[in-house]
């Protein structure tokens, strides 16, 4: 029988077990956080309350834009740090794939020779 390419699981499963860095720990709480609905709620909250204290406009704009490059840079980390495990992941699979080819083609092969044994 065909054995199974490890190598790509091992990859895998390598990746998985990586200490995260601080950085990256802080990227993907905040990337979590940032899909949550209190982060909706407390932004929403937020800006009622600064426009009904009729707070400048100018100064809020200011902060919402530096909020937005910050959140985008740190999505981002958390993003291709997902997809690096993706395409690893992707990758395991094709090779499992492949090896489950490798076996379908063996065993058919098995059955058309005990086919034309029993003929």
């Amino acid at each position: 029988m065909i054995k199974q390419p490890r190598e790509y699981h091992q990859r895998l499963e390598q990746f998985r077990r990586t200490r995260l860095k601080t950085t990256e720990k802080t990227a993907d709480l905040v990337a979590r956080w940032c899909g949550s609905w209190s982060f909706l709620i407390i932004h929403l909250i937020g800006f009622i309350l600064w426009l009904s204290f009729n707070l400048n406009f100018n100064f809020l704009t200011l902060i919402v834009s530096f909020e937005a490059i910050l959140l985008m840079n740190v999505l981002l980390m958390a993003q291709n740090r997902q997809a690096k495990k993706d395409d690893l992941r992707d990758e395991a699979d094709y090779q499992a794939d492949k090896h489950a080819a490798k076996g379908i083609d063996e065993i058919k092969k098995n059955v058309q020779d005990i086919q034309s044994k029993l003929k």
